[in-house]
């Protein structure tokens, strides 16, 4: 029987993937690593390769990082 816990993560992560009809690869990639996804994941939910997360992932973070910076 699942806890509380896992209902709400499942739910959070429905809404995350709900979310990103009109958005970047890049935005997309980036709620979902939000939502807790991993690589697989996103990629098989995306429709590409870990790899090409894996690329994405660290563009993102690096732009997060430069906004943190500011």
């Amino acid at each position: 029987m699942p806890t509380e816990t896992s209902a709400l993560e499942k739910t959070l992560r429905l809404l995350a993937i709900l979310g990103l009809d009109g958005k970047t690869q890049k935005e997309q990639v980036r709620l979902l690593d939000k939502a807790q996804f991993g690589q697989s994941e996103i990629a098989s939910l995306l429709g590409t390769s870990p790899k090409a997360i894996s690329v994405r992932l660290a563009e993102v973070r690096k732009i997060a990082k430069a906004k943190k910076q500011r």
